[in-house]
C-alpha cells in the first residue's frame, strides 16, 4: 500500500480547454445581420460627423470619407504587416520543422470570413489596435478538443469589464452582451485573448490613440468650407460697374416720373436688370459697349490688396491633423522642406511606433499557437516574429555591410579572428571558408588616396604589417 505525504503540495492540474465559440459576431454593435455590397454616400461630411456621439464610430466614418484618416490607416496597416515567421523549438531548443509545416497549413485556413488566412487576421488586429483601442480574438476548439476550428477577431467595443473576486483576488472579468444575456469570457469558459492599446493604470480597456484627430479633422473641414467661400469671393477678378442714378431718373418717361413711387421703382429695376443681363451675356473676348450713364471700373476688380494666403492657413491645419493621426510629413504627402536624411529619420520614428503595436499582435498569435500545440498534444515553444520594415535605403545598407566586412578583415589580419569565422560572419553561411590568397590588397585608408602605405598605419599595426602580415598571410602591399 502506497502512502501519500499529507503535507505535499498537489500539482496544479491544467484547466480543460473550452470548446465551441462563446463570442458573437457584432453583438448588436452594427445592428444588422445582412451585409449588402452597397455603401451609402454622405453629402455633408462635417454635418454628419458632428451628429456622431461615439469616438470609435466617428473615426470609422472618417476613415471612409476623409483622405487624411484613410491615408493614416492605410500607411499603418500596410507597413505593420510585412510578413511574419513562426518558429517552434522543442524543450531543448532544437527547431521542429515538421511542426512548422503543420502550422503553415493551419495558418492558411484561419480567418475564413475573409479567406485571407493569418495575414488577413493580423491586418484586422492591427486595425483594431489603431482605430478601436485594443486587439481581441477568440479561438474556437472543436468538441473533441483535437483541432482548432477557426480564430475570430472580436470588436473591442462589444466587451464589458467588471471587477469581481476570483480565488480571493479582485480581477477584471470580460463580458459580452448578447441579446438579453451577458456572457462571461473569462479563462476556463472561453478561449478569449486580449491586448489593450496604451492602457491606463488599472484599466483593461485601452486608449483610442486616434481620438485627438477628431477635433483637428472637424476644424480642417470647417476651414475648407470657409476657404471655399473666400475663394469664390476673392479668387476671381470682378469689375465695378456703376449706374448714374440721376441720369436714369432724368431719362424716365413723364408718365413714370410723375406717377407713383412703385412705378418709378419698377422702371428702375427693369432698367437695372437689362444692364445686368447684357453684362452677363458677354463673352470673355467681347468689348464693353454702353451709354455714358454706365461706368465700368476695371482697376479694382481683382481685389489684390485683400487677397488671402491659403498656404499659411492649410499648413497650420495640416500640422494638427498629422499630429492627431500619428503621421509624419512624408506619409501624408506634406514634404515641403523635408530632406532625404530627415525623411529617413521620420520613417524610422514611424516604424518604432508600429513596432509597439506589433508586440501586441505577436503576443496574441503566440497564445493561439500555444493553444494549437496543446490540442495537438505537441510539446514545443512557439516564437512568432514580424519581418522588419525596410526603412533604410539601398546605399545605407551597402555602407553598413562594407563596414562589417572591413571590421572582420581587420580582425583577421590582427589575428583576433580565424579566417573561416570571418568568412562565415560576412556571408552569413555556415562552414564558409576564407583564407587570404596571393595578390589580395587590403587598405586601412579613410578618404583621399585609397592606397594606404605602411607609414600611415599606427605604430604596433605598422610593425605587424611589415613583419608578419605579408609573410604569414601572403598579402601583397597595396
Amino acid at each position: 500500500m502506497r502512502l501519500k505525504w499529507p503535507f505535499k503540495r498537489a500539482r496544479a492540474e491544467p484547466e480543460p480547454i473550452p470548446t465551441g465559440r462563446i463570442t458573437s459576431t457584432g453583438s448588436g454593435f452594427h445592428g444588422r445581420s445582412t451585409l449588402s455590397p452597397y455603401r451609402s454616400r454622405t453629402s455633408d461630411v462635417l454635418e454628419t460627423l458632428r451628429t456622431i456621439p461615439d469616438e470609435v464610430e466617428a473615426l470609422d466614418f472618417l476613415r471612409r470619407t476623409t483622405p487624411d484618416i484613410s491615408m493614416a490607416l492605410w500607411n499603418f496597416v500596410r507597413l505593420a504587416n510585412q510578413g511574419h515567421e513562426m518558429k517552434f523549438n522543442d524543450l531543448n531548443g532544437k527547431r521542429m520543422e515538421s511542426v512548422e509545416k503543420q502550422w503553415r497549413e493551419f495558418a492558411s485556413r484561419v480567418n475564413q470570413v475573409s479567406n485571407a488566412g493569418l495575414d488577413g487576421l493580423i491586418d484586422v488586429l492591427h486595425y483594431s489596435a489603431y482605430m478601436r483601442c485594443a486587439q481581441g480574438l477568440e479561438v474556437e476548439v472543436n468538441t473533441d478538443r483535437t483541432d482548432i476550428v477557426d480564430v475570430y477577431p472580436v470588436i473591442p467595443q462589444t466587451i464589458i469589464w467588471e471587477l469581481e473576486k476570483r480565488n480571493g483576488r479582485e480581477v477584471w472579468i470580460p463580458y459580452q452582451q448578447q441579446m438579453a444575456k451577458k456572457v462571461s469570457l473569462e479563462p476556463g469558459k472561453a478561449n478569449f485573448f486580449w491586448v489593450p492599446t496604451d492602457p491606463d493604470i488599472d484599466d483593461p480597456r485601452g486608449n483610442l490613440v486616434m481620438s485627438s484627430v477628431l477635433q483637428s479633422i472637424d476644424f480642417q473641414m470647417q476651414i475648407m468650407q470657409d476657404l471655399q467661400a473666400v475663394l469664390h469671393r476673392q479668387g476671381w477678378p470682378r469689375n465695378d460697374i456703376s449706374i448714374d442714378l440721376e441720369r436714369m431718373v432724368n431719362s424716365m418717361p413723364p408718365s413714370v416720373r410723375n406717377g407713383t413711387e412703385g412705378k418709378r421703382q419698377e422702371w428702375l429695376m427693369n432698367r437695372f436688370n437689362e444692364i445686368r443681363n447684357a453684362m452677363d451675356s458677354l463673352n470673355p473676348d467681347s468689348d464693353y459697349l454702353h451709354f455714358d450713364d454706365i461706368t465700368i471700373n476695371m482697376n479694382q476688380g481683382a481685389n489684390a490688396a485683400r487677397s488671402l494666403d491659403v498656404r499659411a492657413v492649410t499648413e497650420l491645419v495640416d500640422v494638427q491633423v498629422m499630429n492627431g493621426g500619428k503621421q509624419m510629413g512624408i506619409f501624408s504627402n506634406r514634404t515641403s522642406g523635408i530632406t532625404e536624411t530627415w525623411g529617413t529619420v521620420q520613417f524610422r520614428i514611424f516604424c518604432s511606433g508600429i513596432a509597439s503595436i506589433q508586440r501586441g499582435s505577436k503576443r496574441l498569435i503566440e497564445e493561439v499557437a500555444r493553444l494549437w500545440l496543446r490540442v495537438h498534444g505537441i510539446q514545443a515553444v512557439p516564437k512568432f516574429s514580424h519581418n522588419l520594415i525596410d526603412w533604410e535605403s539601398e546605399g545605407q545598407r551597402m555602407t553598413v555591410r562594407l563596414l562589417e566586412e572591413e571590421f572582420h578583415a581587420i580582425a583577421q589580419l590582427m589575428g583576433w579572428q580565424d579566417g573561416d569565422d570571418a568568412a562565415s560572419a560576412v556571408l552569413g553561411k555556415t562552414n564558409a571558408v576564407g583564407e587570404p590568397v596571393e595578390g589580395t590588397k587590403v587598405s586601412f585608408g579613410r578618404g583621399g588616396d585609397s592606397r594606404a602605405t605602411d607609414e600611415q598605419l599606427p605604430g604596433e599595426l605598422q610593425q605587424t604589417s611589415k613583419r608578419n602580415l605579408r609573410s604569414r598571410l601572403g598579402i601583397a602591399r597595396s
